[in-house]
């Protein structure tokens, strides 16, 4: 694929900074400089990461702040292979990323998974916060023998610090920093741990906060007019956002080799409105974003997790306990007030035909202004009451010819959906539009003042047992083999109501399978600084079952599938994976290369069926696709002081059947895409250099992401879901820089600039159906400049 012209400028200007540094740098004597090993515990065994024969990238603490990583959507950016949607916090790995079911990337917090099932809409992951973390690690790849159901992808780890019992340390960050046509953003943190008995009881704890600012405008829809297209802003910067969030952790040693480690997290995440504008009063080469709809779309997500880890070494054998308890309550939405005009004017057009007065209810620009104001918030309630209980044994010697690790897991979720649509102000709309109300209308009455409640509750149990061994055939060769036995339960009640759902609907259901997850792998160990090896495993996540689709509300969807209904269960999908990798440390270990190519086939896809007339969906088990592709990082040290790295990724990913109910009812067409733009590339460098009597540094990064190829099922004119208004998300570049200063060895000042060409490119757009003239747009942030301000001791 070629870069586009934006593209060729941005490795232009990365180039000549490269070329600049390596300049500068000729003029000190070149020293012999290895490249920095980190220790990582993909394997639930703490190891060399160049020593690990899996597709890993790790990130340190220290090194998320040199680059300026905020969230996981930037850890993404420098991760090749890796995908992150901010609408929903998804996260795709190779290619593997489904909205419907359970989840298909593990992500984890320490050794407690916390991902969610979808149960109905807006099923959003958790965000953990980056701050006060030893790491973070991104498993490429199925891990299903050693993380379980949901790491069909493969798996997200948040690494928490664990308490000292024999030194302190403290870690504090301070920013703020200005969004170009949006506000002020700032935060302000720190953690502290250390002995309070040495050798016998040691503490962390960490507080932090961090306010982002908005950037989008709302305007009052009644200001718009031709004089004034974009119309009158009534709240700037609306898009704002806040999380805090407050961890502590306490060791006790009362013997040697016991460990004992209790701890707590909590975390809340708002935001006053969501990252979309309206595409027709905004310009996104003009710096102008904005909507003009009268309902906000903000969100409230908070948790907290308590976790208890033991851990007890007993010769050469390690024993390791971890239970939690994770308590989430999510509350977002979508636009109901735009949903429900835009299903509204579609009953009106029936009603009353052509040359319909008020039609249509939605312009490009927002509401009809000829329409009484009309206000029906969408509100959506998702809560997780997880409690999971591991037990590991496993060899203690990681130089031993034979190293293992074997478990059990348990885990019992309860997790509920609710979706309202509130309607207070309906009385005013329907008589004007339509002669009567709302209840006389549809013929049924409301839920209170809900004109739709769908309610879920589901409990999924699980239990499993896991054994993972390798054995040193040789000095240089290993075999890996691995498997997972698994026995899962799902159950659900539902309910649903309101007018537009044509009354109440009650069911339940229920499904149990037991997976079995077998691994292979093989590791030549050439020398110390080359690693080969090959893998084969399996991944899947567990099934489940379908509330019932009332059929009234449904019928015109329904019939143009061919179906009666849903069905009443879906199974787990599972996938096969086959990984080829080298790790390398070439050139006096100067250069450290780790790449991997790979083939997943992927059957019985859990894919969710939208029915248009109702915008109610079911979950079934459709179609079959394969992902195939290659992942390189390498990091190169050529001269003491500069350091450059790559990551560098390519994913193609599309449906090897064509998935229909019936005939010419086409849900999925042979060939249509998964969703992966094909390539990601991410090129930084960094020149340390003496500045008075301190450390200065420069640093540069630029990130890439093409052009989506292929047809997603909805651009594909062959399936039913086709929308002809959908268009492919631009290629994206992105170019951070940051220049600071290290002073006293412990205090990091920085200035930095994200997004420095103000790159606004299209990242989605979408409308409620396909009727609807009012379409949203989504894009990067705009140019953010900044001081940074970390301790560390």
């Amino acid at each position: 694929m070629t870069p586009s012209k934006t593209s060729l400028k941005s490795i232009l200007f990365l180039s000549s900074a490269l070329l600049s540094s390596a300049g500068m740098a000729h003029a000190q004597t070149a020293k012999s400089v290895e490249v920095e090993e980190i220790v990582v515990t993909a394997t639930r065994q703490a190891q060399v990461l160049s020593r690990v024969p899996l597709s890993v990238s790790a990130y340190t603490q220290e090194t998320m702040d040199k680059k300026g990583v905020k969230s996981f959507e930037d850890v993404a950016r420098f991760t090749p292979g890796v995908r992150f949607d901010s609408g929903d916090n998804s996260i795709s790995i190779r290619g593997i990323s489904s909205g419907a079911g359970s989840g298909t990337t593990g992500v984890y917090i320490d050794d407690t998974p916390i991902q969610m099932r979808s149960l109905g809409f807006s099923a959003d992951d958790s965000l953990p916060a980056i701050f006060d973390l030893e790491r973070v690690e991104v498993l490429r790849g199925p891990q299903g023998t050693l993380f379980g159901a949901g790491s069909q992808g493969g798996t997200v780890r948040y690494i928490t610090p664990q308490p000292s019992l024999t030194q302190y340390s403290g870690f504090g960050r301070a920013e703020v920093s200005k969004t170009r046509y949006g506000g002020t953003s700032y935060e302000g943190g720190a953690a502290f741990g250390g002995p309070l008995i040495e050798d016998k009881i040691g503490v962390r704890f960490s507080a932090w906060q961090r306010q982002d600012a908005g950037w989008i405008d709302r305007v009052d829809n009644a200001s718009i007019s031709a004089a004034n297209p974009r119309g009158i802003v009534n709240d700037k910067n609306a898009n704002s956002g806040r999380v805090s969030v407050l961890r502590g952790a306490l060791a006790f040693q009362p013997i040697d080799g016991l460990l004992v480690t209790p701890s707590v997290q909590y975390q809340k995440r708002t935001t006053r409105d969501n990252d979309t504008f309206f595409e027709g009063i905004s310009d996104r080469g003009d710096g102008v974003f904005r909507k003009s709809s009268p309902e906000y779309r903000g969100s409230r997500d908070s948790f907290y997790m308590p976790a208890l880890n033991i851990q007890y070494d007993v010769g050469a054998v390690r024993i390791v306990s971890n239970t939690s308890y994770f308590h989430r309550n999510n509350t977002t939405g979508y636009d109901g007030t735009i949903y429900n005009l835009s299903y509204y004017q579609s009953l009106y057009l029936d009603e009353v035909g052509e040359g319909a007065p008020l039609y249509p209810f939605l312009t490009s620009t927002g509401i009809n202004q000829a329409l009484p104001r009309y206000l029906s918030p969408a509100v959506v309630t998702n809560t997780q009451r997880n409690f999971t209980q591991e037990v590991r044994i496993q060899s203690a010697d990681p130089e031993a010819r034979l190293t293992w690790v074997a478990g059990v897991f348990y885990q019992r979720n309860r997790q509920s959906s609710t979706e309202e649509l509130v309607e207070p102000a309906v009385e005013a709309l329907f008589p004007f539009a339509f002669g009567q109300t709302l209840e006389e209308y549809f013929e049924y009455p409301m839920f209170g003042q809900d004109s739709y409640i769908n309610q879920t509750r589901a409990t999924e149990t699980q239990i499993a047992a896991f054994a993972d061994l390798t054995y040193a055939l040789t000095d240089q060769l290993k075999v890996t083999a691995g498997a997972r036995y698994a026995k899962a339960k799902f159950a659900f009640t539902n309910f649903a109501d309101g007018s537009q759902n044509y009354g109440r609907t009650e069911g339940e259901g229920n499904s149990s399978e037991k997976p079995f997850t077998p691994k292979l792998g093989l590791a030549f160990q050439a020398d110390p600084n080359n690693l080969f090896y090959a893998t084969w495993s399996k991944g899947f996540r567990v099934g489940g079952a379908n509330p019932p689709v009332p059929v009234d509300a449904c019928r015109v969807s329904l019939n143009a599938f061919g179906l009666t209904g849903a069905p009443s269960s879906y199974s787990s999908d599972t996938v096969a994976s086959w990984e080829l990798g080298t790790k390398n440390r070439l050139f006096d270990r100067k250069l450290q290369v780790a790449a991997s190519v790979y083939h997943i086939e992927w059957t019985g896809i859990q894919q969710g069926v939208n029915l248009p007339s109702c915008a109610i969906q079911f979950t079934d088990n459709l179609g079959n696709a394969r992902s195939r592709g290659f992942d390189v990082q390498a990091t190169l040290t050529p001269i003491e002081g500069l350091s450059i790295d790559a990551a560098v990724g390519y994913t193609d990913a599309e449906y090897t059947s064509t998935t229909q109910f019936a005939a010419n009812r086409i849900i999925v067409s042979k060939g249509n895409s998964l969703g992966s733009p094909p390539w990601t590339v991410a090129l930084g460098a960094q020149y340390d250099f003496p500045l008075f009597d301190h450390s200065g540094y420069v640093r540069a990064d630029y990130q890439y992401t093409s052009k989506r190829d292929g047809l997603v099922p909805s651009e594909d004119p062959r399936n039913r879901g086709y929308d002809p208004e959908n268009v492919k998300p631009d290629a994206t570049n992105m170019v951070n820089l940051r220049a600071g200063a290290i002073i006293g060895g412990n205090a990091n000042v920085s200035l930095f600039v994200d997004n420095l060409l103000d790159a606004s490119p299209l990242r989605s757009r979408g409308h409620s159906d396909t009727e609807t003239l009012l379409f949203t747009q989504s894009t990067f942030r705009p140019r953010t400049v900044g001081v940074t301000v970390t301790y560390r001791r």
